[in-house]
């Protein structure tokens, strides 16, 4: 072979190296690939058999304990003989679904917000049944009379004040003399101090019901001074304002007031009524489901404070996770607009579970403890203070109706996906090997080809150069 020949020859065989060289750097760079793959999928399967799942304990109707996977919606979901829970962010709003926010926003009071849950009343006697229900029609029209005459001096409001403070003291003057007639009637005759405390207890109660009777007059006499000055203004002949529910009213004062006076005679007749049976307001009717009803009423507290009114308190925060899907996967931001993945969130056992893990809520317990509620306002049936009820912060992992353990589903999922992402790797590891194990066997051939026409090479050179020094 010449000696050009032999150079371009080792030129190609250098070239074939280096491809081949290349070649299985690439393949040793996609087996080193699959291993980091392999390693993914070894610790995506370790993490699901770490993985926590919570599940709620509840009773059934028999008192059978009943386990289901804890989300968002299985813990608001009313059962009986199920204790009550409810989730919170930092500043102790509570964190409703939008439907439950809807129903309290909407509601006037308690009454119509337990009627959204279909829960329906049962009276004492069918004519308190009759009045109820009148009121309940008539009841905007004293709101709007509230409204219409509150810029004017003495306002509604200090009315409703001072009459709710003189018949707090009228209760309790009666029933300091209630207590001291019972002390005589068990001790006829007696004489000394028991005669002194039981004629102070009479005076008092005389002069609180004196007392409470005139300001009703007062305020009586006080309002008939207001409707002639409301109606001899021609700048307000008509009362507009808006409901419960944000729409607008417009209503002439006129009729306006008939239709007040007839809500005040209609609640006269709704407490005399009362005072037949021997009950107070919220004594009237029972729910026919009592249990629902009080669940309920908690969640009316928390939303709306103490009394059975719609004070405005909105203790709320809508549920809205700021990646907005249901596998929470990073920090929530609780807005107090609408989530369109409210459903999303109420049935992901994901979300709760590192919610409530990584401390992004609060979880809350609520008791309640039979209680005689205070009416506020004899001529309001509506409006009274919920007595009783209590919210208490719990920790998590505390809460005994909270059990902790395998997700069972999401271990199947990853072991299956592990063995199939494994089965992938070992396949493709081979046909890399083969690869590489005929690379290398050609690597050797080529490398032996190599130094054979390098040696080759070395010769002719030495013999031309010994040609051109003779």
């Amino acid at each position: 072979m010449g000696l050009a020949a032999s150079q371009a020859r080792l030129l190609s065989i250098t070239a074939r190296l280096t491809s081949n060289e290349y070649e299985s750097q690439q393949i040793s760079n996609a087996k080193m690939r699959l291993a980091t793959q392999s390693q993914e999928a070894s610790e995506a399967y370790i993490a699901a058999l770490n993985n926590t799942q919570y599940s709620l304990i509840a009773f059934d109707s028999t008192g059978q304990s009943v386990n289901t996977s804890l989300t968002v919606a299985s813990l608001y979901e009313y059962a009986d003989n199920k204790n009550q829970y409810i989730l919170t962010n930092a500043a102790g709003k509570a964190l409703l679904a939008n439907k439950d926010i809807r129903n309290y926003q909407t509601s006037a009071n308690l009454d119509e917000f337990l009627e959204k849950y279909g829960l329906n009343k049962t009276f004492k006697t069918l004519s308190m049944k009759t009045l109820y229900n009148q009121l309940k029609d008539l009841k905007k029209y004293d709101t709007y009379w509230h409204g219409a005459i509150e810029n004017y001096p003495y306002s509604q409001e200090q009315w409703k004040e001072d009459k709710r403070a003189a018949y707090s003291e009228y209760l309790n003057a009666q029933k300091v003399y209630t207590a001291k007639a019972k002390q005589e009637e068990l001790s006829p005759g007696s004489t000394g101090s028991s005669d002194i405390t039981y004629a102070k207890a009479l005076a008092n109660y005389d002069a609180a019901k004196k007392k409470y009777s005139g300001l009703l007059s007062y305020v009586a006499a006080k309002e008939s001074m207001l409707i002639d000055d409301i109606f001899s203004n021609s700048n307000n002949n008509t009362y507009v304002g808006k409901d419960i529910n944000g729409n607008d009213v417009s209503v002439n004062n006129k009729d306006l007031y008939e239709k007040y006076n007839e809500y005040k005679t209609v609640a006269a007749q709704y407490n005399t009524e009362l005072d037949k049976v021997g009950v107070n307001a919220n004594k009237a009717f029972e729910y026919d489901d009592q249990s629902k009803a009080q669940w309920y009423t908690n969640l009316w507290y928390k939303l709306n404070g103490q009394s059975t009114s719609n004070t405005g308190l909105n203790n709320f925060a809508y549920l809205n996770p700021k990646d907005g899907i249901s596998e929470f996967s990073g920090e929530i931001n609780f807005s107090n607009k609408i989530s369109d993945s409210d459903s999303k969130i109420l049935n992901s056992s994901t979300w709760i579970s590192n919610a409530l893990s990584r401390g992004m809520v609060n979880i809350e317990m609520a008791n309640y403890v039979s209680e005689e509620m205070t009416i506020e306002d004899v001529e309001d049936p509506f409006v009274y203070n919920l007595k009783g009820i209590s919210w208490t912060g719990k920790i998590y992992s505390s809460v005994s109706d909270i059990i902790e353990g395998s997700n069972s589903k999401a271990i199947a999922k990853a072991e299956a996906e592990y063995k199939q992402k494994n089965a992938e790797i070992n396949a493709k590891d081979e046909k890399y090997q083969r690869k590489l194990n005929l690379l290398d066997t050609e690597h050797n051939a080529i490398q032996t080809e190599y130094e054979s026409v390098k040696s080759e090479l070395n010769k002719n050179m030495e013999r031309s150069f010994k040609a051109f020094q003779g």
